[in-house]
């Protein structure tokens, strides 16, 4: 089975963003230190939004600058340690200022779907071309949408295509959620590990232009957010993440909804849902996937993320870890019968 390890490299959203140091060059440095160990490679999802308004406001803020330079020159080095960096879109950076002292976020164009069509094809081409010039290559050819706002995927077809994306990897089987900022419903997904399409991620096209290669999904019950507040207070300092700001809060609906039923989640290795990778991945494997993508976040690794990876990756040693350049050339014969690669 080809398993893909792919981390969204971004700050948090709501008002306490955290810092660039804790959020995204301490985690990401261990676990590529990890990731060397086992030569294993990874796939970085890069919030490129945030990087231009933090070079944009570095303009006027030298230590904004400072803190810039820093993440072009990591994102550098995991181009030269054989790590793939793709396009990871939140849109709201186009709205969101420094204050002199913090970021002050403004979340309410949340969605690319916020914005009018040429406006969010605009960003999408900006995006790509700037994270190409600032990992100095050409690269990225895979997109994940920022808190899974993919639909309705004909909004932003046409930006993707003149972006040079051929892939997409935001699919997760079974997700769904029905709050306007993070709307998304994927529970007609097919079943397979990966399918061509058009203008829906959820319905496979052998003429489609682009490639869906979807996260990984499990299921997970009511119990394991009880354990998990108890791992919290037990085990403290292992699960405490190396991100130092807080997410937007979950809405009161949404909470309910984990707390009182089964819901699809996708596969991760953040915090405590670490502890459901190896058992996901025996499932997956058993139901005959020839593909598991795993996502996680910089900001929520911990020390217990790592120690459970690290076990996977002992107990996986005999599968193919991967990037999704392995499944370009299939994205390239779609894409090639419309524009050249």
């Amino acid at each position: 089975m080809r398993i893909i390890l792919s981390l969204d490299y971004e700050v948090f959203f709501g008002p306490n963003t955290g810092t660039v140091e804790n959020t995204l060059l301490r985690p990401s440095q261990a676990l590529c230190a990890l990731a060397s160990r086992y030569r294993v490679p990874l796939v970085f999802f890069v919030d490129i939004g945030f990087l231009l308004r933090l070079r944009e406001e570095g303009r006027r803020a030298i230590g904004l600058m400072h803190e810039h330079d820093k993440v072009v020159r990591q994102l550098e080095k995991l181009v030269t340690d054989g790590h793939e960096i793709q396009l990871h879109v939140h849109p709201h950076w186009e709205d969101s200022r420094w204050n002199g002292e913090s970021w002050n976020v403004d979340t309410r164009r949340y969605r690319l779907h916020d914005f009018s069509k040429p406006e969010a094809h605009g960003i999408l081409r900006r995006y790509a071309d700037g994270l190409r010039s600032m990992t100095g290559g050409e690269g990225v050819f895979a997109y994940r949408a920022g808190g899974w706002a993919i639909q309705p995927f004909a909004w932003i077809r046409d930006g993707l295509r003149d972006a040079r994306i051929s892939i997409d990897s935001t699919v997760f089987r079974g997700g769904k959620q029905v709050e306007r900022a993070r709307q998304y419903d994927f529970t007609a997904a097919p079943t397979a590990s990966r399918w061509p399409f058009d203008d829906d991620p959820l319905v496979p096209n052998s003429n489609g232009e682009f490639l869906e290669v979807p996260i990984a999904s499990t299921c997970v019950s009511p119990a394991f957010y009880l354990h998990r507040f108890l791992a919290s207070r037990l085990f403290r300092r292992s699960l405490r993440s190396y991100g130092d700001g807080a997410g937007m809060p979950l809405s009161r609906a949404d909470l309910i909804t984990k707390v009182t039923r089964r819901t699809s989640s996708p596969v991760s290795f953040d915090g405590y849902r670490a502890s459901l990778l190896a058992t996901a991945c025996r499932r997956h494997d058993d139901a005959g996937a020839t593909d598991f993508v795993v996502i996680a976040h910089t900001k929520l690794l911990s020390r217990y993320s790592l120690e459970q990876l690290e076990r996977f990756l002992m107990q996986r040693r005999s599968d193919e870890f991967c990037g999704y350049g392995v499944y370009r050339q299939t994205s390239r014969e779609a894409a090639g019968r419309v524009w050249k690669v």
